[in-house]
């Protein structure tokens, strides 16, 4: 429930802050900025895993909706970084493989950099991101964690609906490199997870050059 408050805050905050900056004297900003300067955008919107292959999470859990919301900060003609963050919950089908837990939340907290490129009112992207990605499992007796590191490429398009306003669509393969000791034979299997995810939303872009694009 404190996510998705946290997240509901941040979207308002940053709706409030593109409504503020387009209600500005246009001449005041063309003359102090000229083109205008582009600041970034705010992605946020559900975030739908699947996960493929041979390993744990494919073979013994039913993956659940999430959410993902990340923070592109324009740097360089068309460059990006920013934070990134996203989390979905699990179901165990497959006790005798994964063991005495009934269900996990899986959180990634990491970083994107990436190139951006604006076609008439359509924003298209690419990047990749690196992060600490968290598995937290529930069991009757006990509760206990898992931890890996999380590599993704992030494609994204996105359409402008009003200046500051759009929606966007953003497939993740992702991999995450789990930190688990287990006999060699079943490396395969707990190692590494696979994840083809499907994200799509709600954009708010950030600074007055999105009026003369």
């Amino acid at each position: 429930m404190n996510i998705r408050i946290l997240i509901a805050a941040l979207a308002i905050s940053a709706a409030t802050f593109a409504q503020e900056t387009e209600n500005k004297n246009p001449e005041t900003e063309q003359e102090s900025n000229g083109p205008g300067k582009n600041v970034g955008s705010i992605t946020i919107g559900p975030y739908f895993p699947i996960a493929f292959g041979d390993n744990f999470v494919n073979n013994g859990m039913d993956l659940k909706l999430g959410a993902r919301l990340s923070f592109k900060v324009d740097t360089y003609k068309g460059i990006y970084i920013g934070p990134y963050f996203s989390f979905f919950n699990g179901e165990v089908t497959n006790p005798e493989l994964l063991g005495n837990y009934y269900n996990t939340t899986n959180f990634v907290i990491g970083a994107i950099v990436g190139f951006e490129k604006h076609i008439n009112k359509f924003d298209i992207n690419i990047g990749i991101g690196v992060g600490a990605s968290s598995y937290e499992n529930d069991g009757p007796f006990d509760n206990f964690g898992d931890t890996a590191t999380a590599v993704w490429l992030n494609p994204e398009v996105s359409y402008r609906i009003t200046t500051y306003l759009g929606v966007y669509v953003a497939p993740e393969i992702r991999h995450d490199f789990m930190n688990i000791d287990v006999p060699s034979e079943l490396e395969d299997t707990f190692k590494g997870v696979n994840y083809l995810n499907i994200s799509f939303g709600l954009r708010i872009n950030l600074g007055t050059a999105y009026k003369y694009l």
